[in-house]
């Protein structure tokens, strides 16, 4: 389940045309169905593309051996029967996606790219259109409401987030010394040096960062400055170690386009925060601890409704005893 879950979570907005059919299998021999799932064929060139991705997206990870192979398409064919019962489960909960929620993804993936042209160029090359990404997106989408649905029904007690705060408070709750920062990085050099003189001008950083918001890649509000560490303190950040309080720094490159301006508001020793301090993150923690707890546990729910049959049992590895009495149970269902 585990790799059947990471092929699942990976596959999220990636590899668009990934799985088109050639009519050829990866080693150039004709392409056949290997198995069925709710009677449609699966064919050997889907069950092989698949595990190519996985195979890369592991190799970073673990060397894949020839042993891994048999595992790996059985995971690709697990995952594609749980996108189909997914898409059962996203049906019978009446889930909707709007053409807003469709366009906006869209226009994030193209924002993604340096520019329109080289993405337009990779759609081009990876022969697919425009329509498909969408489609893939509207999926995407409603798979994400099925899971955020799941999210929505933990809960998590104050005792509970109290225990676990008690248990972990001095190695993952301690602030490390450093300084409280405002700080913009800007597209260009010239944009950075506009800023930087209006806010050593007097006029206010939150003015300054809406001024030019359009030449702005990040920035935090005036009254949320954020702790850099003195660790954290190296490369293009080391110039802020003698920066003064509450002066703005001189335009810092970042790369040869890239620059920031900051101030250092205040100096933070290191301290053991409190629980009210870091309750809101003691409880999105273990709440998304759960959450994947969860998901896992639907995942596997999915997979045991699923009607499976295997076409071409030698690609796959051989079936263990709680796989034939997982089949045994289908096919009394049927």
């Amino acid at each position: 389940m585990i790799a059947v879950i990471l092929l699942f979570v990976l596959s999220c907005f990636a590899g668009y045309g990934l799985y088109a059919r050639s009519g050829r299998s990866a080693d150039g021999s004709k392409d056949y169905a290997v198995a069925k799932i709710d009677g449609k064929d699966v064919m050997r060139s889907d069950i092989e593309k698949g595990t190519m991705q996985l195979a890369e997206q592991l190799g970073s990870e673990k060397e894949v051996t020839s042993a891994d192979i048999p595992l790996m398409r059985k995971a690709i064919l697990d995952s594609t029967a749980i996108e189909a019962e997914l898409e059962k489960e996203i049906k019978s909960r009446n889930i909707e996606v709007t053409e807003d929620e469709i366009d906006e993804a869209y226009t994030n993936i193209m924002d993604s790219y340096p520019t329109r042209e080289e993405f337009k160029a990779f759609m081009e090359r990876s022969e697919i259109t425009e329509v498909q990404v969408k489609s893939d997106i509207k999926k995407q989408i409603s798979q994400k409401k099925v899971m955020d649905a799941l999210a929505a029904e933990i809960n998590v007690p104050d005792d509970e987030a109290r225990k676990f705060y008690d248990s972990a408070k001095t190695f993952l709750y301690k602030q490390p010394a450093g300084f409280k920062v405002n700080i913009a990085t800007f597209k260009s050099n010239e944009a950075a040096k506009l800023a930087q003189k209006s806010i050593e001008g007097g006029e206010g950083w939150d003015k300054v960062m809406d001024q030019h918001k359009a030449d702005i890649m990040t920035s935090t509000p005036y009254d949320k400055p954020v702790l850099i560490t003195v660790q954290m303190m190296v490369d293009s950040l080391a110039a802020l170690k003698d920066l003064p309080l509450n002066k703005v720094s001189p335009v810092m490159p970042v790369t040869s386009s890239d620059s920031y301006v900051a101030i250092k508001r205040s100096k933070e020793a290191e301290k053991q925060l409190s629980y009210n301090e870091v309750s809101a993150d003691v409880v999105a923690m273990i709440k998304n601890q759960k959450a994947q707890e969860k998901q896992q546990e639907f995942y596997e729910e999915l997979l045991s409704r699923a009607k499976i049959k295997i076409l071409d049992p030698e690609i796959f590895p051989a079936p263990t005893s709680a796989d034939i009495k997982t089949e045994v149970k289908s096919e009394d269902k049927q």
